[in-house]
This record gives structure tokens, sequence and C-alpha cells, in this order.
């Protein structure tokens, strides 16, 4: 008899203690980012009417918990050189909006800019805006 209760009483422990731990709830997978521009850029050439374009960058989607980081790159069409770059970081998920700024557009010159947007938790959640913008 002692022999069976050695037996089943490990066996019973086994399956009835797993089932009283703690269940830790999953975090929810972080959403693909989703961005928009405020003026909107589209397809056509953007004009600045100064040497500096100063836009918003909306994101769309629930912005990453860790934050997001934004990389500017504007080169000249002309020479391909670099004329601006710019990184920003945000901290924290509760911004949505972040104001942007380009500068040194000479005028005449046409220019690509890049922007290439980054979540700081999870750096394969990416997204890009590429346009044209010409200063007048």
């Amino acid at each position: 008899m002692k022999k069976i209760l050695l037996i089943i009483f490990p066996l019973m422990v086994g399956v009835f203690l797993p089932g009283c731990s703690k269940k830790v709830a999953a975090e929810p997978p972080e959403e693909d980012l989703k961005i928009a521009t405020n003026p909107t850029i589209g397809s056509d050439i953007v004009g600045a009417l100064a040497n500096t374009y100063s836009f918003k960058l909306l994101i769309n989607s629930k912005p990453p918990k860790a934050g997001v980081k934004i990389d500017i790159a504007v080169k000249n069409d002309f020479d391909n050189s670099v004329s601006f770059t710019q990184s920003t970081q945000t901290s924290s998920s509760s911004i949505s909006t972040i104001d942007l700024q380009i500068a040194n557009l000479i005028p005449g010159n046409l220019y690509t800019a890049t922007i290439d947007v980054t979540s700081l938790s999870k750096s394969t959640n990416k997204v890009q805006i590429v346009f044209k913008i010409a200063r007048k």
C-alpha cells in the first residue's frame, strides 16, 4: 500500500501543481507602423517657399512602446550631394505627432527627401517616405 501511495502521490502533484501557477498575460504584438504627413506629401513635387520646409509626421498606428527613431536625409538631385540630415527620437508611446523641418534648401534646386521611421522596440518595424522638394 505504501508503495502505491509513493507512486501515486508524485504523479498527482505533477498533474495538479502546474495548474496552480500564475499565468502571465502575453503582451500583444507591436502594430506595424503607419504614418502620414501634414500637409500631405504625395507624388507631386513639394514647393518650399523658404530655405526651410516644416511639416508634421503623424503616426496613425498605435505608437511603439519604446518610441520611434526618425532619420531624414535630403540629397540635391543635381549633384547627388547630401544637403541635410537629421535624426530624431521619441521616447514614449504617447507621442503620435512629431514636428519636423528640412533646412538648407537653395532656390532653384530640386531635392529628394527620404524619411525613415523605425520602432525602437522592434527594429524590423519600419516605414519610409520618399518625396521630391523644390526651393522656389
